[in-house]
């Protein structure tokens, strides 16, 4: 069995299932004038048994896993131009985040100026500069995200992308404290639950894949946060979120399921083939030098 392409073939559709489902909850399980769900409305209940099937799937191929690789290269290494591809748009959609995060960051800001000061909410200013924060780490974690994609396809460590590595999870943990902040005066979890459990998984894959840079290697922990927050991710995006945090997610949610791949690839097989690696511009200037030196002399 190929986990490296059934286990996130299954994220990616779990994900889509449970977006699909998620707006049929939204549609006929949800009451607007209320804020409330309907107890044992079908939609909740296949929505559930959706979440549960899907991470029963993702923890029983990983429950013997006992052996694997506990450094970063031999664990997340990848010569395939296909995934250093999903890593770079990973990469470029954290720094477009970062950006947004920055205009909305301002417009809060600027709503909280206009607001009369006896109307204002600390919420509302610690809201506009948490996401400031954010947006500035999602700008850093884009560049450490095409770090480690980098070092991952070349094969070799560098100190840059090695001090940078823990950068996208601390994005991830400020990106779960404002969406709490954003929902904390909302009694009713369902209406943010997946929003959340995706910013939280999605922050553990990245953080447990740093872990592998500074001796704290979490195969198992790493691959079914990755996954779960891929699902949850996808089916957060049917709660109608802000262009934000929709970016944001797709983005933590590419390079988790790259990150996933990898890591099964390299502890369950196939074994790299010697073709996947696209040939570097500094190694074909040196062989066409090492080949020229000959016929010169």
């Amino acid at each position: 069995m190929r986990k490296d392409v059934l286990l996130p073939g299954l994220a990616l559709f779990g994900g889509l299932a449970g977006f699909g489902l998620r707006r049929w909850q939204l549609a006929s399980a949800f009451q607007p004038e209320l804020g409330l769900f309907v107890h044992w409305a079908p939609a909740t209940i296949a929505l559930a048994a959706l979440m549960a099937l899907v991470a029963l799937a993702f923890f029983l191929p990983l429950l013997g896993w006992r052996e694997g690789p506990e450094e970063f290269l031999p664990a997340f290494g990848c010569p395939q131009a296909g995934q250093m591809t999903v890593q770079a748009a990973a990469g470029l959609l954290m720094m477009a985040a970062g950006a947004l995060g920055v205009r909305e960051g301002l417009s809060h800001l600027q709503l909280w100026r206009i607001t009369p000061e006896l109307d204002r909410q600390p919420t509302q200013f610690t809201f506009a500069a948490a996401l400031a924060v954010t947006a500035l780490l999602c700008v850093l974690a884009g560049v450490a995200v095409l770090g480690l994609g980098k070092m991952a396809y070349r094969g070799e460590l560098s100190d840059a992308g090695c001090r940078m590595a823990p950068v996208p999870a601390a994005a991830g943990l400020f990106w779960l404290f404002i969406t709490y902040l954003s929902h904390s005066t909302e009694p009713v979890l369902m209406r943010y639950l997946f929003t959340l459990l995706a910013a939280g998984l999605l922050t553990l894959a990245h953080y447990r894949a740093a872990g592998f840079l500074f001796g704290r290697p979490r195969r198992r922990g790493t691959v079914f946060c990755a996954l779960m927050g891929v699902v949850t991710g996808l089916t957060s995006l049917a709660d109608g979120l802000s262009l934000f945090n929709a970016v944001v997610t797709l983005a933590f949610a590419l390079s988790a399921l790259a990150l996933a791949r990898a890591l099964l690839a390299n502890s369950f097989g196939p074994a790299w083939g010697p073709e996947e690696r696209m040939p570097l511009g500094t190694e074909d200037d040196e062989s066409k030098d090492t080949a020229a030196g000959p016929q010169a002399g």
